[in-house]
């Protein structure tokens, strides 16, 4: 498996610990692209040769949003990785990205765990390889 980068590293961390604001994005992008303003105040009259079914345009214009379709498989795939996750990772998950009250050190994470500091980041970069992996970085 090739190497990731600090920064892409620094990335796929990012993607865990703004979690919820993903949510939040997606969310609005959605209503963004459902709910298009019409910038010019005009009102157009007579019969349109666009589709009439209403689900199918809301698929196709969400379908084919890149934006949208990336914070889609981002937040997917932070989902289904935390479900696959045995009970140590999900704790250096909860402590290190998701825990509000502050961010945890590896020392702090290693002893709620019983386990070394290097044992903490090799969980960790296997929990980072496989979120690069699902997404498609490598």
């Amino acid at each position: 498996m090739p190497t990731l980068s600090r920064s892409e590293i620094q990335n796929i961390e990012k993607y865990w610990i703004e979690y919820e604001q993903y949510k939040k994005k997606l969310k609005y992008r959605e209503w963004e692209l459902l709910h298009p303003h019409n910038a010019g105040g005009e009102i157009v009259g007579g019969r349109s040769n666009t589709i009439s079914d209403t689900t199918a345009k809301k698929a196709t214009v969400l379908a084919n949003d890149a934006y949208y379709q990336n914070l889609k498989r981002i937040i997917k795939t932070v989902e289904d990785l935390y479900r696959e996750l045995d009970e140590d990772m999900r704790t250096i998950v909860d402590m290190r990205y998701w825990d509000k009250d502050g961010c945890y050190e590896w020392e702090d994470i290693a002893d709620k765990l019983y386990i070394s500091r290097h044992k903490v980041l090799r969980k960790r970069n296997i929990l980072i390889d496989k979120t690069a992996e699902r997404i498609g970085w490598v």
